[in-house]
Parts: structure tokens; C-alpha cells; sequence
């Protein structure tokens, strides 16, 4: 896999293909993506940093294996919460990777932001309407 195909990889898993939001996840301005995509290359210690449960194997070896990291949280029925790679789970536990937690707080921000902006509309309508 070229390093475009994987920074492509990236950017749809990290921000559902929004080069923008990868570019603003990564703390550098929107053009650097494209520049890195045009020359087929990438600031791999930058992204390592950056991407949460990110597989360094799967970063250095040019996108062979698993993207991600097997790591997985185990929310037991007491509250408590393990982490590793524990393959069985016994009881009421919830069993799911540390990617399927940075998806879902993804998604909690997308929903915040739009949650923000119905609340700021209501605000903007109630006041036309006094």
C-alpha cells in the first residue's frame, strides 16, 4: 500500500473522509494533507501521535495487518473497567474495542456540535418572535 492509500486510510476512518477535520485532528492547516497526498508521503510520528489506537506495525509496514491497535475495554458489571486483550467476557460485561470508543466519542462530538447549533437557532427564533 503507498503512503497516499494509507493517509487516505486515515482520513476516512479518523474523520469519515474529511481532509479538513484530519488536517484540524492533526494540528497542521488543511493544504498540508493534499501536499503529503501529491508527494506520496506523510509525517508517520505526527499521525502516531495524533490518531488514538493507531497500529505502529500497520503505520511502518506500509498498511499490512490490522490498522488498529487489538487493545480492548471491558466494562464489568460492578462499573469497573479493564483493559487488554481478554477474550471472554462473562455476565452482563460489555466487550468492545478502543476503536469502537473513538468512533462513538467522534460521533458524541458531531451530535454536541449539532445539538449547539439547534440550541443557538431556537435562541436567534425566540427572539424574532418577543
Amino acid at each position: 500500500m503507498e503512503k497516499k492509500d494509507i493517509l487516505e486510510s486515515l482520513v476516512n476512518y479518523y474523520t469519515n473522509g474529511n481532509k479538513a477535520k484530519f488536517a484540524a485532528k492533526l494540528g497542521i492547516k488543511p493544504q498540508t494533507i493534499n501536499t503529503w497526498l501529491g508527494r506520496n508521503s506523510f509525517d508517520i510520528e505526527l499521525i502516531y501521535s495524533k490518531c488514538e489506537y493507531l497500529s505502529g506495525d500497520w503505520l511502518l509496514s506500509g498498511g499490512e495487518g490490522e490498522m488498529l491497535r487489538a487493545t480492548k475495554i471491558i466494562k464489568a458489571d460492578n462499573g469497573s473497567i479493564v483493559t487488554g486483550d481478554n477474550s471472554s467476557v462473562h455476565g452482563n460485561a460489555t466487550n468492545v474495542t478502543l476503536a469502537d470508543v473513538a468512533v462513538m466519542q467522534e460521533r458524541i462530538k458531531s451530535l454536541e456540535a449539532l445539538l449547539e447549533e439547534k440550541e443557538r437557532l431556537i435562541r436567534v427564533y425566540e427572539k424574532m418572535n418577543k
